[in-house]
């Protein structure tokens, strides 16, 4: 976990093996994310895996629980899917910088950002079908979440890899940019998003997040009761102040 400014960047170790999603990854990316929740200088954090994102789950790994059977199986994926979780739950702005592969697990955790940032060149895939296994990691939510029903069952049942500007076209991914552009375009996001009061961005995170899992008119409940802290009790009644005034408001939260 490396910081520039207010901006935490989570640097995975081991790109000359693409990054493997393996029991270990998991502990260590689970530890950071809690270490940058509670670190209140950071305020959006960046995950980049480098050259690659990540290759996917350590089936080499596994290998050893699996044979003992279905429940230290289960037990196993369970604890494969605590970095899902934490990079989900994760409270701060979170943003997915991808070059190389993300492929299975690797693209589930991608995909588990509010925002993600891929290579031209990346190259991305639910590889599942392909070893004869079904999405995990929450790959079978999150896809449909991104990219609607139809792609996520075209790009799960085929098992198809694609690129970067393919995913953009697909909506997977938000943004496509060069491969040597990539870890600058997420750090400009992450700059830009860290310059607004910090309370607001958070509460609006939590919104959207709950929204999308809602009816419209459920969505307006969780805005209400959002909202109607924010205009009594933080920056924004400074903002309606300075707008009446004439001028820059000066945020407590900065």
């Amino acid at each position: 976990l490396d910081r520039e400014g207010p901006v935490g960047i989570l640097r995975f170790l081991q790109p000359t093996k693409r990054n493997p999603y393996s029991i270990g990854f998991v502990e260590e990316l689970v530890a950071l994310l809690r270490e940058a929740e509670r670190d209140a200088t950071i305020r959006v954090v960046v995950m980049t895996g480098g050259n690659h994102f990540s290759s996917g789950g350590d089936l080499v790994g596994f290998q050893s629980e699996i044979a003992k059977g279905a429940r230290a199986t289960s037990e196993m994926v369970d604890l494969v899917h605590d970095g899902g979780r934490a990079a989900y739950l994760f409270r701060k702005p979170l943003i997915s910088a991808v070059c190389g592969v993300a492929f299975g697990a690797g693209l589930s955790l991608a995909l588990s950002a509010d925002i993600v940032v891929a290579a031209e060149d990346a190259r991305l895939c639910e590889v599942f079908a392909r070893v004869g296994g079904c999405p995990d990691t929450g790959s079978s939510w999150l896809l449909q979440q991104r990219a609607g029903a139809g792609v996520a069952r075209m790009l799960v049942l085929t098992g198809r890899e694609i690129d970067g500007r393919t995913a953009r076209d697909l909506r997977v991914v938000e943004e496509c940019v060069p491969a040597n552009q990539v870890e600058v375009r997420a750090l400009e996001i992450a700059r830009e998003i860290a310059t607004h009061p910090m309370f607001g961005v958070q509460t609006a995170k939590r919104v959207m997040r709950a929204a999308a899992e809602c009816s419209y008119l459920e969505a307006l409940d969780i805005e209400r009761d959002a909202q109607s802290v924010l205009l009594c009790a933080h920056d924004f009644p400074e903002a309606m102040k300075a707008f009446s005034e004439k001028r820059t408001p000066e945020f407590k939260d900065r």
